[in-house]
């Protein structure tokens, strides 16, 4: 029986999906041909510490909403809080969250009962069981995945007083931005996450981490800690498992990666796994034009696809959304221009966000996502529009 597990986990991990950059390409590592990421946030790092939406549909239906309507990807978020306690059951989870997310224990244990009555598995699985069968879901559907470690402690996400924004090891330790990022946990939490990714074939790359931020007197040294604790992530990362991309922010929220043009990471820890990621909202200081807008991302970002720098690498928008909900002027004016600018450049890209809920955020239960794709019981788009105002960010229109 023993043997005969082994060689079927081998058979699974055989056919598992290796990506690899080339330039500013992500190429398929048997073919040699592109693969665009066209993906959806999913978020997963919240207190539940499990995918969110499972109260609603079972997540069988999530991944074919996804790919019926052009997802090849689900950039997947998660705490490490999650990833280094993985034999957590579900239901212990959702008790858990009831006192730090300020909501009744038996308005989550009602959240619980639905996401069992959705998905029955549920009941006798662990969070990280969750992930796994997410993801197979996902992998049945042909869409893959980037996990991304959003936070440390499992909460709502971003800002400078929620203690998940910079490595507390650093210079200018702030409690407010850094008590709950103990960089070792974090290391422990990528390798783990890296490690258990080797059985699910679809998991293509991690996310380092989510939109980080400095506050007071951090990173005020030239971006020192920036470049040593990303390359300790980079090794971690590697460690666990060196088939997957890496993929890597800058500072600011992960709007600027502009230093990188004077100082380019060491490749060599890299290999052929590095992708570089920014985030870019209507708020993210982007002028009052459309040229400025553009110019902006083109400084802080878009200027590592040009071929043949040292730096460059695939660049892929891994947050960007607006309300689906009766969107203002001046939002709809910020999508035609972005999306010119991907159109522009045929980059990689992940819309914020997939979910039209949250299982509890900001003390409510069953939070409305006016971002989100899905509406408000992820039965179908929540703005019928939406794809098309996407335009042509999900052909693939240039190459190697």
């Amino acid at each position: 029986m023993l043997s005969h597990l082994i060689f079927l986990l081998l058979i699974h991990s055989a056919t598992a999906v290796v990506l690899r950059s080339s330039g500013r390409w992500i190429l398929d590592a048997s073919t040699g041909q592109r693969v665009k990421l066209r993906c959806a946030n999913w978020a997963g790092h919240q207190e539940a510490s499990i995918p969110e939406g499972l109260q609603h549909q079972p997540a069988a239906n999530i991944a074919q909403w996804l790919s019926t309507n052009r997802f090849n990807c689900v950039r997947l978020t998660f705490s490490i809080d999650m990833a280094l306690n993985p034999n957590q059951r579900v239901s212990d989870s959702f008790t858990a969250a009831a006192s730090s997310v300020g909501v009744s224990a038996s308005s989550m244990q009602n959240l619980y009962n639905q996401a069992v009555s959705k998905n029955p598995w549920l009941s006798s699985s662990t969070t990280r069981g969750a992930f796994a069968r997410v993801i197979q879901e996902l992998e049945s559907h042909n869409v893959l995945v980037i996990l991304d470690n959003h936070v440390s402690r499992a909460s709502w996400c971003c800002g400078t007083s929620d203690g998940n924004g910079w490595w507390a090891s650093a210079s200018g330790y702030t409690a407010a931005n850094s008590r709950f990022f103990d960089t070792n946990n974090w290391l422990s939490g990528l390798r783990a996450m890296a490690t258990f990714s080797q059985s699910h074939p679809n998991v293509v790359g991690i996310s380092l981490r989510n939109e980080l931020r400095a506050a007071g007197s951090q990173d005020g040294n030239n971006h020192a800690d920036w470049y040593n604790y990303i390359t300790q992530g980079a090794r971690a990362v590697r460690e666990g498992n060196s088939n997957l991309l890496v993929v890597v922010g800058g500072v600011s929220y992960a709007l600027d990666l502009g230093f990188i043009y004077n100082k380019m990471l060491d490749r060599n820890v890299f290999g052929d796994k590095l992708v570089w990621e920014f985030h870019n909202y209507q708020w993210s200081g982007i002028g009052s034009t459309c040229a400025s807008h553009q110019k902006m991302m083109g400084d802080k970002a878009g200027y590592l696809l040009v071929q043949n720098k040292t730096y460059t690498g695939p660049l892929f928008l891994s947050e960007f959304g607006w309300a689906q909900n009766n969107p203002s002027a001046a939002e709809n004016a910020y999508v035609q221009c972005l999306v010119q600018y991907m159109e522009n450049n045929d980059a990689e890209w992940a819309y914020w966000a997939l979910q039209g809920s949250y299982y509890v955020r900001e003390g409510r239960v069953n939070f409305d996502e006016t971002f989100g794709l899905l509406n408000s019981d992820w039965s179908g788009w929540r703005n019928s529009s939406t794809a098309r105002a996407l335009g042509r960010m999900f052909d693939v229109t240039q190459g190697p």
